[in-house]
C-alpha cells in the first residue's frame, strides 16, 4: 500500500509540474523581484549537426521545425527530445514581449546555465556570447526590446566535450555511458527568466559570516549606482537585532557586528 500510494504522490507531482511551466519558481529566492517572467516551456530548436546555422540564416529564425520543453536538456526524456548523440551546436527560438507595466525600467535577460558556448540573438540582432556550461549569466535587452510589442528569441548553443579545451565533467567522450561517465548535457538545462529592474537596482549581494571577528561582511553590487541609500536589516528569529545605511555605491562594504552569534547546525537550525 505504502508502495502505491508513493507512486501516486509522484504521479501527481509530473502531473502538476508539467500541467504549466516547468519549474515555475522564481530560481533566486533569496533575490526575488515581483516583475519576472519564467520563460520556460515551449521553445521551438533545430538541430545543428554540421554547423551551418548561421549560413542558413538561422538567426533571424521565426521558429523552427521541432519543439522542445525547456529547461530540460536535449539529451533527456523530460525535453521531448532525448537526442542521445553528439550535438554541436542546437538553435532555439520562442516569442517574448515585455508589459507595457515594465516601461522605464531595465529589461534584464537571465539563463541559468547554458552548456557551453552561447550566444543570443533578438530580432536578428547579437545581443552577447558565453562561456561556461554551469554559470548563469545575464543581458540587459532594454535596447532590443520595446514594452507591448513581440521579439523573436533565438539562443544558439555549441558544444564538443572532445576538444579537450572545455570541461566535460562525468559526460561521456563516448557515444554511449560506460563506467562512471553518462550521457551528455547540451543546450538550456536551467531556467531562463526575464525581469524588470529599476536603473539602480540592486545587482547581487556578497555575504560573508566573519563567525571568528562574530560579524557579517555585506558587499552590494548595483546596476547604477546612485545617490540613495541602502537599508540593511539582520533579523535573528524574526526579530530585527542589527540595522545599518549605507550609500548605495559599489564601494559600500559593511561590516556588522553580531553579539553572541547562533551558529546553524542540524542538531540546532536556527531561522530567521
Amino acid at each position: 500500500m505504502k508502495f502505491i500510494s508513493y507512486l501516486f504522490v509522484f504521479a501527481s507531482l509530473i502531473s502538476h509540474t508539467y500541467g504549466g511551466i516547468p519549474k515555475p519558481e522564481y530560481p533566486r529566492p533569496q533575490f526575488e523581484r515581483q516583475d519576472w517572467i519564467n520563460l520556460n516551456g515551449t521553445w521551438t530548436y533545430e538541430l545543428d549537426l554540421v554547423k551551418s546555422g548561421f549560413e542558413r540564416d538561422y538567426i533571424n529564425s521565426k521558429g523552427f521545425a521541432g519543439t522542445i520543453t525547456v529547461p530540460f536538456a536535449p539529451e533527456s526524456q523530460l525535453s521531448g527530445v532525448q537526442h542521445t548523440d553528439f550535438i554541436p551546436r542546437i538553435w532555439y527560438h520562442r516569442s517574448i514581449s515585455v508589459p507595457p507595466s515594465w516601461s522605464g525600467k531595465s529589461i534584464i535577460l537571465h539563463f541559468g546555465a547554458v552548456y557551453y558556448e552561447s550566444e543570443v540573438y533578438i530580432d536578428g540582432n547579437f545581443v552577447g556570447r558565453h562561456h561556461g556550461g554551469s554559470s548563469s549569466f545575464s543581458y540587459d535587452i532594454s535596447p532590443f526590446v520595446k514594452e507591448g510589442q513581440q521579439h523573436d528569441l533565438v539562443v544558439v548553443a555549441s558544444s564538443d566535450v572532445r576538444s579537450g579545451v572545455q570541461t566535460a565533467g562525468k559526460q561521456s567522450l563516448q557515444l554511449l555511458s560506460h563506467n562512471c561517465n553518462y550521457t551528455r548535457t547540451t543546450g538550456i538545462w536551467q531556467t531562463v527568466w526575464m525581469e524588470a529592474v529599476d536603473q539602480y537596482a540592486l545587482q547581487s549581494i556578497h555575504v560573508i559570516t566573519d563567525i571568528d571577528q562574530q560579524q557579517v561582511i555585506i558587499h552590494p553590487m548595483y546596476y547604477q549606482e546612485s545617490t540613495n541609500t541602502l537599508n540593511i536589516r539582520i533579523k535573528e528569529g524574526g526579530k530585527v537585532i542589527a540595522t545599518r545605511t549605507v550609500a548605495a555605491n559599489n564601494s559600500s562594504i559593511v561590516a556588522i557586528p553580531i553579539e553572541n552569534p547562533k551558529l546553524w547546525s542540524p542538531e540546532t537550525p536556527v531561522s530567521v
